[in-house]
Parts: structure tokens; C-alpha cells; sequence
């Protein structure tokens, strides 16, 4: 079979579908990393979770961060429990043992970390070798397979290693070196005996030229010939003097030789500056912040646009370059040097994900915790090699006299699309330049596109048998609904969940026999498989459609069982907790029948050769009885959520009207705390002045403690603060600190 490199993305995608083979996917800038990200994340069939090192990463990768994900500690992580030798630490030191000892993980979230198939790691070059274990540790405990790399999550790492480097303080690194040959991922423990598979794209998509993308190949792979050091330094140009009317930008090493560029740039201008404050809303960090929070404007600034015109119009994209020829306070109109028609700014909106089992579907879901609202422009007189990382310039004075990483001077060149737009101040070297040893003999298991083929075909193979295997196994739901029953250990006359302890064990003695057929299919799949006949596929999909009409009917009877003492339940004074339990083990029952018929559609499709999706895989037959039963659904009738609207207004209202809480309390039949925190809402939305409710003085402790604890939360503030103020008080402080975005409401 041939590969066109075209088509190799495809074939990684086959790879994410069809194997849990961990993928390294790397490829110069460019070359559509990104792209594949974003089209795997919408069609796999697999519950995703993106991720990233940094908040910026992995707001701009649409994930969370690798530590709010897996609850880590900051510090470094040695993969032993043998002790430090030295004490004299400015960082914290973690082991597996002080790791697991103090990890504390709500079980909602360690459901999701047991639903997650596929990891991916966005901007992988900055992950460190021992965060990427202490990551390993924690999902084999969670997941209870400890024998299993990652717990048994296929991992998906993309990036250029030549970009962004890990960053390792010096005593960290007296302690880590020890256990690691580079700070690189790569070299992290659980991928020594199974390195994962590393694949490049090759075809570049930014620049166009042959010429000048094989001198960047050349410099990316260090070596550098005479003839390419003297094709860039035909462009080195030492009295070039840069002019706002041109669109060239300066690429430099260091923030502040760029920071100071723009600012000199700026109060150059004699013109009134103009400021955009970004509108925040919710959970977003401020160390996330992708653009400026305040942005200063004057007409004639040179600006560069961070985001493509999703408009469909493409006036601009991420990295053009324009000048600023209208300015006020309602709109921003940038006109560019290359004769394109000018455009009116439109501002952005990023959104700060996080991530949750839906209790109907039980599948991953994603949730916007939060939004950053701001203009997508940048003052453009200068720019890091750092920030310039995803950015397009036509034209640029590239700076890497004092380069400091391997790989600036590479990255600083890939922005150009070609070289008519390079500007050089310093002649380039023709020694070529140092690029980390380690980083070398990593590339070295790098997979020419045609070695992929067969390596597919066998992984593919093992896929579907552990996948089916898996799909069959009622071990894990076995043993928990075991535990389940041994939670029904109270007096039946003081516990409602005791006075149904006969209805837990029918489930039990109901469930066992189901597990005994399973696990004798299970054995003849292992022999189907292990036996690899020319039509073992087709065999396979034969048992499992028997398979799959005998389970389905069996567990779909204790599942809605289950349900339906969901439903007698509900509103039932002390039976929340017990409610939620049963939730959760009917979901177990969902949760296998689904695997089944993903195990059907997982072998139709590769028997067809079409693409296995989400969309392809059939829903249990029973969902709709259980949105019917669902709690939450539930909850969230309309007439509720209008109710809730209106009592909120009606306080409002009053309030309006020159009545004071203690009032509207007293004609509402409601307690005083009820109607601050109607109010607080107002409060938010700007509609009160939150000095009518607390005073000045109160108002700025509450401040400081929301500053001093990094929290909203009512009960440690009010723990913080003493019984001097009221939860309603601190209700109404809160809400008028949202109002001003002055902290970010995170958890």
C-alpha cells in the first residue's frame, strides 16, 4: 500500500481510532498540528480530554491545564520513594508515596479520569519528564491498573520539541537528573520501554517555497550548509531603521527589548490613548489570559491581529500586521500596507473549558467555566520569538543575536512565509547551531510513513480484542456493586436506604449470571482472535450481534429497576445521598451496554474500511426512560427555572420601591439572607451600588480576603472574617468583585 503524505494525517487518525498505541505527532511550523488536534477532538470516537502544560497553552488548544486535571502539586516528582538526600530545597520535592498520601479526588472527577480513552497533550516540547510520571502515577491509581502505562489511556502528545523548552530550576535538577537523562517528556520512565510512536508532518502549508523550506528543514535538522548561512545573509541589513507605515515586525529573544519597543513606540505617537479592559466572566486565571486584560490604542499604533477573521470574509489572520487609521471607544478600524481593504476589529471570545461525566449520556462532556472577552490585537512595533509561536508575518526584522534556546533562530524564521519578507540584524553563523543530544537520539525512532502500514494492521488487531474483552468484562461493575451492598449497614427504621437492601442484592443475584456468560464469550473472543483466521473479523462481529441481543435485554432490566427506585425517591426527606448512589449504578449498567455496542460498530466499520466516529456508534435502546428518571433533568423543569427568575425580580422590585431587606424579607415570608442574595445578583449585573448594603470599610476586608484565600467561596471567607460579618454581607461583597473583575472566580 502507498502513502501519499497528504494522506498521512488520515492514517495518524487511524491509529487514534483503531489502536491505543500512545503517538508522539510532531511536524515544523506550518504543517497543520493544530488542524489535527481540532478534527480529532470533534470526530473520535473515544472520550477526549485535551490538555496542556501552561493555562495559555491550553486555552488556545481548548483543554485545561495538566495540573488542574490530575490534581498535581507544583514541584518536581521523583519516581521513587527512597528519600532526598538533601533537605535544603527551595522547591517541593514530591515522591510517590507523598504523592498518593495526599491526593485527594472527588469522585465525580475520578469517574471522568475512568471514562477518559484518549489524552492529548497539546505543546508537549514544554511537559517535563517527571510531571509526565507523576501524571503516569496518578492514573494507574485511579483507574486500578497498575500494571497498565497510563492506566491504560492511549496518549496522544503533539508538538516541536525545537520550540518552547521544559523549564527545570538548577535544584530541581540536582535532585531529578538523577532519574532522568533530559527534562524532555520523552525521557519520563513510563515511556523507556515503550517509546511512543513518533510521527512527523511533513508538508507545509505556511511557506511555498521549495528553497526556502528546505533551508528551514536544514536548519531545523542542524545542518546548516555554507550555501544557506549565505542565502540568509543576503538579507542581513545592520543600518535597516524600522518604519510604522511598512508592517515589518521585530522578532526578539527577550520581553523586555520587545515591551520597551512598543512602549517608546507608542508614547511616540501624538495622539490620546484609548483603553479596552477585557470582559471576564466566570473561571478564567489570570496567568491564562491570552491577550492583554487592558489594551492601550492609539490611532496610528502599528498592531498585529492574534486571531483569523472568523467572519468568512478573511480580511486578516493570526499574525497580519495593519495600523491603526480610526480609533474610539466603540470601534477599532486597521488598514494594512499590502493594499488589502482595511477591517473593522470585532473582539474575541476564548472560553476556559473544564471537563465532566454527564450523568444521562455518561460520556465526557465539555463545560465553559469561563470567558475572556478582548479586542484579538497586539501592539506590533516588536514581538518574543516565544509569542510569536502560531503567528504569520509577511515581513520581519528577525533579532537572534543573543539567542538562548536551541531552535529561536528556527522558530523566528518559520513565521515568514518566504524570504522576500526577512530583515536579518546579525549575519548568521555558518557552524549551524547546537540542538540538545538528547533531542537527537529521540528523533531517531521517528517512522517513515510507509513503516506505519504494518504497524496499524497488528496494533488495530490487538485493539479490537482488548476492546471487546473489555466491553464484556463485569468485573469492575461486579465489584462495585458489590461494595454498594456493603454500605447497607444501618437500623432500617433510622435509614431508608436499609429498607431497600433486598432490592440491592436481587441486583446482585441477578447480575452474577450475567457476568458467568460473559466471561465464557470473553474466552472464545481470546480464541477468535489469538487463532487470526483469514475471516476472523467477520466471525467476531457474528458473536457479538448473539452476543449483544442476549445481554442487552438482561441489563437493561436492572438498569431500569435501578431507575425506577430512582424515581420513587426523589423528593423523599434523607434520601439524597442514596439517591445519587443509585444514579451512579444504574450508570455502571449504561455504561457496559454502551461499550457493547461500541464493540459492534468498532469491528462493522473495520470490516467496511469507513471511519469509526461518534456518530456512528449506537445509543442503548433505553436512554430515553433514563431522561425520563433523570434527577437533574428533573430539576431544570422551565416552570422552575422561571420561578427562580421571577422571586429574584420580585425582591428587586420591591427593593426599588424603597423597601428595605428587613421589609421585603417579612411580606415575602422569606429569611433576610434570602433577599441579600437576590439582591446580590443586581449587584453583579452593575444594577445596585453594593455601598447602599456594606460599607466601605467591610467592603475592602472582604476584598483583601478574597485577594489573601484566591476564593469565592462563602465558607472560608466567612471563616476568615469572623462572625462580624453576615454570609448575606459577604454575598453582596462578592458579587460587586465579580462585577469588577478584579480577581477571577476560580476554584
Amino acid at each position: 500500500m502507498s502513502l501519499q503524505l497528504d494522506s498521512l494525517p488520515q492514517l495518524v487518525a487511524k491509529f487514534i481510532n483503531n489502536t491505543n498505541q500512545n503517538i508522539f505527532l510532531t511536524g515544523k511550523a506550518g504543517t497543520g498540528k493544530t488542524t489535527f488536534l481540532r478534527n480529532i477532538t470533534k470526530y473520535t470516537h473515544k472520550s477526549v480530554i485535551v490538555a496542556a502544560p501552561t493555562g495559555i497553552a491550553a486555552i488556545n488548544a481548548g483543554g485545561v491545564t495538566l495540573h488542574s486535571l490530575f490534581q498535581l502539586p507544583f514541584g518536581a516528582f521523583i519516581p521513587d520513594n527512597n528519600g532526598l538526600n538533601s533537605q535544603s530545597m527551595s522547591t517541593q520535592i514530591n515522591t510517590p508515596r507523598t504523592l498518593l498520601s495526599s491526593f485527594q479526588m472527588h469522585k465525580t472527577k475520578r469517574n471522568m479520569l475512568k471514562k477518559m480513552e484518549l489524552l492529548i497533550i497539546d505543546e508537549v516540547s514544554m511537559l517535563r519528564a517527571d510531571l509526565l510520571d507523576a501524571i503516569d502515577l496518578i492514573l494507574r491509581s485511579v483507574r486500578r491498573e497498575r500494571d497498565l502505562p497510563f492506566g491504560g489511556v492511549q496518549v496522544l502528545f503533539i508538538g516541536d520539541l525545537l520550540q518552547l523548552p521544559p523549564v527545570v530550576k538548577e535544584d530541581e535538577w540536582r535532585v531529578i537528573g538523577a532519574y532522568y537523562p533530559s527534562a524532555f517528556f520523552f525521557s519520563a520512565q513510563v515511556l523507556r520501554q515503550m517509546p511512543p510512536l513518533y510521527v512527523e508532518l511533513e508538508k507545509i502549508y505556511r511557506q511555498s517555497d521549495d528553497t526556502f523550506i528546505k533551508l528551514l528543514n536544514n536548519l531545523r535538522n542542524n545542518i546548516v550548509t555554507a550555501e544557506d548561512a549565505n542565502l540568509l545573509n543576503k538579507y542581513y541589513k545592520p543600518s535597516y531603521q524600522q518604519k510604522s507605515d511598512e508592517g515589518v515586525i521585530l522578532l526578539t529573544t527577550h520581553n523586555r527589548i520587545a515591551n520597551d519597543k512598543n512602549l517608546k513606540a507608542l508614547q511616540g505617537i501624538k495622539e490620546s490613548s484609548v483603553f479596552f479592559k477585557a470582559e471576564v466572566i466566570g473561571d478564567f486565571k489570570e496567568f491564562s489570559y491570552p491577550t492583554d486584560e487592558s489594551l492601550e490604542l492609539k490611532k496610528g499604533a502599528q498592531v498585529m491581529f492574534t486571531k483569523n477573521d472568523y467572519s468568512g470574509e478573511q480580511k486578516y489572520f493570526n499574525g497580519k500586521i495593519g495600523t491603526i487609521t480610526k480609533l474610539n471607544r466603540e470601534q477599532i478600524e486597521v488598514s494594512f500596507s499590502d493594499g488589502s481593504e482595511s477591517a473593522i476589529a470585532e473582539q474575541y471570545l476564548w472560553e476556559n473549558k473544564k471537563y465532566s461525566v454527564d450523568k444521562d449520556s455518561n460520556e465526557i462532556e465539555e463545560s465553559i467555566v469561563g470567558t475572556f472577552k478582548q479586542y484579538p490585537l497586539k501592539l506590533a512595533w516588536a514581538i518574543t520569538v516565544h509569542k510569536s509561536q502560531g503567528l504569520t508575518f509577511d515581513k520581519a526584522i528577525i533579532d537572534v543575536q543573543n539567542a538562548f534556546a536551541p531552535g529561536q533562530i528556527y522558530v523566528a524564521l518559520s513565521r515568514l512565509r518566504s524570504l522576500d519578507g526577512l530583515i536579518l540584524t546579525s549575519p548568521i553563523p555558518t557552524e549551524g547551531f547546537q540542538v540538545d543530544p538528547s533531542l537527537k537520539s529521540f528523533s531517531e525512532i521517528k517512522k517513515q510513513p510507509e513503516e506505519l502500514i504494518p504497524i496499524l494492521k497488528s496494533e488495530s488487531q490487538n485493539y479490537f480484542k482488548s476492546f471487546v474483552l473489555h466491553a464484556f468484562d463485569f468485573a469492575g461493575l461486579m465489584q462495585d456493586l458489590s461494595y454498594h451492598i456493603s454500605t447497607y449497614n444501618k437500623d432500617a427504621k433510622k435509614s431508608i436506604k436499609q429498607q431497600h437492601k433486598s432490592k440491592a442484592l436481587a441486583w446482585l443475584e441477578n447480575t452474577q449470571p450475567i457476568r458467568t456468560v460473559a466471561d465464557s464469550f470473553r474466552a472464545e473472543v481470546n480464541r477468535i482472535v489469538t487463532e487470526g483466521s483469514k475471516n476472523y473479523q467477520l466471525h467476531l462481529l457474528e458473536r457479538i450481534n448473539k452476543a449483544a441481543a442476549y445481554f442487552e435485554p438482561l441489563i437493561k432490566t436492572i438498569h431500569d429497576d435501578i431507575r425506577e427506585l430512582c424515581n420513587e425517591l426523589k423528593g423523599t426527606k434523607g434520601a439524597k445521598a442514596y439517591h445519587t448512589e443509585l444514579i451512579d449504578l444504574s450508570n455502571l449498567y449504561y455504561g457496559q451496554l454502551q461499550l457493547v455496542y461500541k464493540a459492534q460498530t468498532l469491528i462493522k466499520t473495520a470490516i467496511d474500511g469507513t471511519d469509526f466516529d461518534r456518530n456512528s456508534i449506537k445509543k442503548p435502546s433505553f436512554a430515553e426512560s433514563r431522561e425520563n428518571l433523570s434527577p437533574v433533568n428533573k430539576k431544570r423543569t422551565p416552570k422552575e427555572k422561571k420561578e427562580k427568575v421571577d422571586t429574584k425580580q420580585v425582591s428587586f422590585e420591591m427593593y426599588k420601591e424603597s423597601k428595605n431587606i428587613k421589609a421585603i424579607a417579612k411580606e415575602r415570608s422569606l429569611t433576610e439572607g434570602t433577599v441579600e442574595g437576590h439582591l446580590a445578583h443586581y449587584v453583579q449585573l452593575g444594577e445596585l451600588d453594593v455601598l447602599d448594603f456594606i460599607g466601605q470599610g467591610k467592603l475592602s476586608m472582604i476584598e483583601k480576603a478574597i485577594h489573601s484565600l484566591d476564593t469565592f467561596a462563602l465558607t472560608p471567607l466567612k471563616k476568615e472574617l469572623g462572625k462580624e460579618f453576615s454570609f448575606g454581607e459577604l454575598r453582596l461583597g462578592v458579587a460587586y468583585m465579580i462585577s469588577q473583575n478584579k480577581v477571577d472566580n476560580s476554584d
